[in-house]
């Protein structure tokens, strides 16, 4: 019989334990599989989102492009409607400051300005175009203090712009004065 012929020159066949780096090896393949796997998920999955992101992003963009050239088409209506109301507006409020004028409030604080011996003898009411409302008047007083009196009173009680014209005397001694003045009442 025949024995089995054992090799046993190690030198120029040593043993080697590659049970290790084949185990390493077989778990690296399977771990760079996995990994594989899981990019080429997140690729397919997110790709597709971005592709979706971008689609709307432009949709957006349209969207807001377009609600941008209205908004520009809606100012201009709104601005030429309102240059073609403006006169009517303006006719409208000017109509309701005359109406909503308190006369008797002016013809008051006239009133308390005036000094005792004097009097109004012409009044000349309009209306300006800032609501104010300019006087024309000429006043008859007894001497220049009594005049110069009623202005301070008319400074007082909030009367703008006095300008006195030139003083004239009456027959029986009396100053007439002719003053312009604006009343700006009180809202």
């Amino acid at each position: 019989m025949n024995a089995p012929v054992l090799n046993l020159n190690l030198a120029t066949r040593p043993l080697r334990n590659r049970r290790f780096f084949m185990t390493a090896m077989r778990v690296s393949v399977v771990l760079f599989i996995i990994l594989a796997g899981l990019a080429a998920f997140a690729i397919l999955k997110y790709g597709g989102e971005g592709s979706r992101l971008k689609a709307a992003m432009a949709e957006t963009s349209r969207v807001q492009a377009e609600a941008a050239r209205e908004e520009k088409r809606l100012e201009a209506d709104i601005d030429r409607e309102e240059k073609l109301s403006r006169a009517r507006v303006d006719l409208v409020n000017g109509i309701i400051l005359k109406k909503t004028f308190s006369w008797t409030g002016l013809l008051s604080d006239l009133e308390a300005a005036l000094p005792g011996p004097s009097y109004i003898t012409t009044l000349s009411p309009s209306f300006t175009q800032s609501g104010a409302v300019a006087l024309e008047m000429s006043v008859t007083s007894r001497s220049l203090e009594d005049l110069e009196a009623f202005i301070t009173a008319l400074n007082a009680r909030g009367f703008k712009n006095i300008k006195v014209g030139g003083e004239q005397r009456s027959e029986d001694g009396r100053v007439l004065t002719p003053i312009s003045t604006t009343y700006e009442r009180p809202i």
